[in-house]
Order: structure tokens, then sequence, then C-alpha cells
């Protein structure tokens, strides 16, 4: 079953296994937030325990690893996550990258009564453009009304989850002028993520943003690799890879443009990276003829391990 861009979860103390995290750690494969209505829950997150309380939220992160350690039987909350072909467009527009390095480091913030009601109203938004988007998926046939207004609730729904992420934000502000521990080693990283979207179409050589900050590529590649997970390729490929995917589904761009746009030599080295990754033509993943990958649990296992198979893409002078 094709999973949701953006997911709302009610979660309720009284529940067997929320998120089936209770038994066993679980991989999150989204960006997004816990907000605590009522009760309290002590879980973990990649290792970190925190202890959430009402009026208070937690921001996590793509492929963060959740176990829930205890609850309380009043637990009551609201938990939305967004993937990456949602969250990856709104990078373009975040000028203080640091801020979410910041949020990484302490996820974990009580928030004010007016603060609560803005976030609240923000998911009950959304919550109304999901129903939207569902009735006209349930129906098999669509009317051309009824594909505009699936197109208007889409866009409805990343404008909003844009909104919702700038509240987020200033729920934070406060810790941003603080002494967050912040070393050289998450500086780079900070730098070279913000570059990297707004640079990925173009440069999609590692040495680059390694001389943007006057490194060596090697020593570039070890720390990012140290502090994120990731090499500067993976990161570099599957931004493209999110971009690509996202043209092909919700733009009237011809394959040719795409290449072009994400600046591959050709057409036909794109269609070959594409499939390489996908096991499926550009064509055939426009089509819906993608078997399989278009779930967004299979795309995310193929982002989480890196991607680490790709072909190197050519520079284009």
């Amino acid at each position: 079953m094709k999973e949701d861009r953006v997911s709302i979860y009610e979660l309720v103390g009284g529940e067997v296994d929320i998120l089936n995290a209770e038994r066993s750690t679980v991989k999150l494969t989204k960006t997004g937030l816990f907000l605590c209505r009522e009760g309290e829950v002590t879980l973990s997150i990649d290792d970190t325990i925190y202890h959430v309380k009402k009026s208070s939220i937690i921001v996590y992160f793509s492929y963060s690893s959740l176990h829930i350690i205890s609850h309380t039987p009043n637990l009551r909350g609201t938990l939305i996550g967004a993937n990456l072909e949602i969250i990856q467009p709104m990078l373009y527009n975040i000028s203080n990258f640091k801020a979410l390095f910041v949020i990484k480091q302490t996820p974990l913030q009580a928030i004010t009564d007016e603060q609560n009601k803005a976030i609240s109203q923000y998911i009950s938004l959304l919550k109304d453009i999901a129903r939207k988007e569902q009735n006209c998926t349930d129906n098999t046939t669509l009317k051309p009304v009824e594909q505009t207004i699936t197109e208007i609730a889409h866009k409805q729904a990343e404008l909003l989850s844009y909104s919702l992420m700038l509240e987020v934000l200033q729920c934070y502000a406060s810790i941003f002028t603080d002494n967050v521990p912040f070393s050289r080693k998450d500086e780079v990283l900070q730098k070279f993520v913000s570059m990297l979207y707004r640079n990925y179409r173009s440069e999609h050589e590692v040495n680059y943003y390694a001389e943007q900050q006057f490194l060596t590529t090697r020593y570039f590649s070890t720390i990012v690799k140290e502090r994120s997970g990731k090499s500067p390729s993976q990161w570099i490929a599957t931004a493209l890879l999110v971009d690509a995917r996202n043209l092909l589904k919700n733009t009237n761009m011809t394959i040719k443009e795409i290449s072009d746009l994400l600046c591959f030599p050709n057409q036909s080295y794109f269609g070959k990276w594409f499939k390489n990754l996908t096991d499926a033509s550009p064509l055939d993943f426009r089509k819906g003829r993608s078997a399989g990958i278009d779930e967004d649990h299979e795309f995310s296992d193929v982002v989480q391990r890196g991607i680490s198979h790709i072909p190197h893409i050519p520079h284009i002078k």
C-alpha cells in the first residue's frame, strides 16, 4: 500500500505497541514531529533518551531509530511526518541551516499555549487536505475536475507543511543563540548541506563542495561520513534521486528536460543512472510501471542503504 507523502497519526496511551516501537526499535523513514497533548512518554531517538511531557514537541529526522520505552495510560498526542520529496524543496528556502543541526542535537522543546495552538491549527488543516486527497484517490476514474482538486490539494499540503516547519523553527528560536556545543566538524557538515541543497542540480562533484571549505576531498569526505553516517556522494545522489522522482511524478517536463535540469551529460546517461537506482526507467516510473519502487517504504530502503552503488556522474563543463 502506498504511503502518504504526509502522514498524521493520533497516538493514544491505551494502544498496544504504539507504532510497533515498544517491543523493538524501528526506523523512521520520514522527518517530522510529535506534539504531546496529554500524559508523558519516555523514548529514545538514536539511543538518546528523552522524557516528553504535555505541551512539548520533539522533532525527528529521516532514518532515525525510535524506541518507545514507556508511557502513561493517558498519553495523547499527534505524530506528523513528511517524506523527502516534501522536505527537500523546503530546504531551498531555509537560510539558517545551523538551526536544523541545533534542533537535531536538542530535539525536545517545551512550547507555549500560543505555539501549541498554532501547530495544532496547521495539523488540523493538513488533516482536512489529506481527507480531500483521499476522497479523490478512492475514485478509480478521476474526472478532470477531480484531478485538478487533487493537484491543488498536493500543493496545499506542501505549502502548509512548509509553514508548519517555519512555525516549529520559531519554537526553537530561544536555543539558537545559546551555547549549544557546535564543533568545527559540525560546521563543515552544516555548510555542506546548506550548499548542497542550493547547488546539487549543477554540482555533482564532491571536490566542488570540499574546495568551497578549503579542505581536501578526502578529509572533507571523512568528516561528512563521520558526522552524518553518509558520504558526500551519497548525499548528492539522494538529493538528485528525490528531485528526479518528484519531477517525473508531478510535472509535465519531458525526460530530456529533467535530465538537462539536473545537469546529466545526456538523456541516455540519466536513464541508466535512474534505472540503476530504482530498477525502472524514467518512463516506466512515470507511467507507474516501477515494480513497486514507487512505494515510499521501498524508496526509503534505497536511500537508507546510501545508494552507494550508483555510477559516477561525469562533470559537465
